[in-house]
């Protein structure tokens, strides 16, 4: 029996490095963990190759699955064996260090990919026997790699003051907001699974906008300034869901991307932040409320154009006693704005 150290290694290293700098060349999150999962079945073949995102309180959120022709995201109802979940209740480190289960049906190894603030990311590799030693530290390796790019990658992408993402990152994420499968063709495509029975969803724009926030900075200083700020990104973060988005724009000014069943849901979920946001007493500060306005995202509509939209919204809001809502659709029923007329349908949008 050849001894597990002088085994040939599964890795080839000059392909290896032509995947990592292919991975390393991608700048989008969920693309990336796609095309990791990708690198690894390559290299590897396990059985099975999962990615499990699992909340500070112990919820698992997501389940990224690797399959033969595509990632399959599951967001809801899906079954984890208990063996992981007690695994990931103990292992909530993000070294080096991995977790083998020896189950009837194989072998589990469990690793930390990534160790967030709210949420921990686990590779979890099947396989019929353990993984060599020499492929486990290749594998774990290839993941200091990519933690150490996703954090340039996040840094990039983030504001540095709230941890929100930029405008940046919102002008790359809005073509792609309505699509469920966000990858370019010959890459590692990604299916939602959200296993409930599909309701017809439409997508909301809302900018925000700290009511009187020059003076907050002017009576107490910026560093307070930075402490609302900082608490609304908070709150904001908080309020939404998964598949919501938040930006900060700059200043005092942030942008939501949300999903909703339609314009009750949408107009519930914001309201609902406006009232959490005037309900808090910030220490020296005391109240700040916010104002905000929301219209309907439109597949034939350009992003700078429904950002203008919401900026009208959000204007009237403003210049009507603040601590509002106003949707742009309510301002065109009344007469008070006008929608611009559609483009050629030959263009391209998303």
């Amino acid at each position: 029996m050849i001894p597990q150290e002088s085994r040939k290694p599964m890795f080839n290293t000059p392909h290896l490095l032509d995947q990592l700098v292919s991975l390393t060349g991608i700048r989008d999150l969920e693309l990336l963990e796609a095309s990791l999962l990708k690198t690894l079945n390559g290299f590897i073949h396990p059985t099975s190759l999962s990615l499990y995102k699992v909340s500070h309180r112990g919820e698992v959120r997501s389940q990224v699955v690797f399959g033969p022709e595509r990632c399959q995201v599951l967001r809801e109802d899906f079954e984890i064996r208990a063996e992981l979940l007690q695994i990931f209740g103990q292992h909530r480190s993000a070294d080096s260090a991995h977790v083998q289960l020896d189950l009837a049906d194989g072998i589990l190894s469990v690793m930390t990919l990534m160790d967030m603030r709210s949420t921990t990311t686990y590779l979890v590799i099947g396989g019929t026997e353990a993984l060599r030693d020499a492929d486990s530290r290749m594998i774990e390796g290839m993941l200091q790699i990519y933690r150490n790019f996703c954090q340039l990658l996040q840094e990039s992408q983030t504001d540095s003051l709230t941890g929100l993402a930029n405008r940046k990152t919102f002008d790359e994420c809005f073509s792609r907001v309505y699509e469920l499968q966000p990858f370019d063709e010959g890459e590692c495509k990604v299916e939602v699974d959200h296993r409930k029975p599909q309701i017809q969803t439409t997508y909301w724009i809302a900018m925000i906008d700290i009511d009187h926030f020059k003076s907050v900075n002017d009576r107490f200083g910026h560093l307070y300034g930075d402490e609302v700020l900082i608490l609304l990104a908070h709150l904001l973060k908080n309020a939404l869901r998964n598949d919501d988005l938040v930006f900060r724009f700059g200043g005092e000014e942030f942008v939501l991307m949300i999903r909703c069943s339609g314009r009750d849901e949408a107009a519930g979920l914001l309201e609902r932040l406006r009232t959490s946001v005037e309900s808090q007493d910030i220490p020296q500060v005391g109240k700040v409320t916010i104002s905000l306005g929301a219209t309907e995202m439109l597949r034939n509509t350009f992003a700078g154009t429904l950002l203008d939209y919401a900026d009208k919204a959000l204007y009237y809001s403003k210049q009507n006693g603040r601590n509002r809502l106003t949707f742009f659709e309510d301002m065109v029923s009344s007469g008070l704005a006008t929608r611009e007329a559609p483009p050629s349908e030959n263009l391209d949008f998303f």
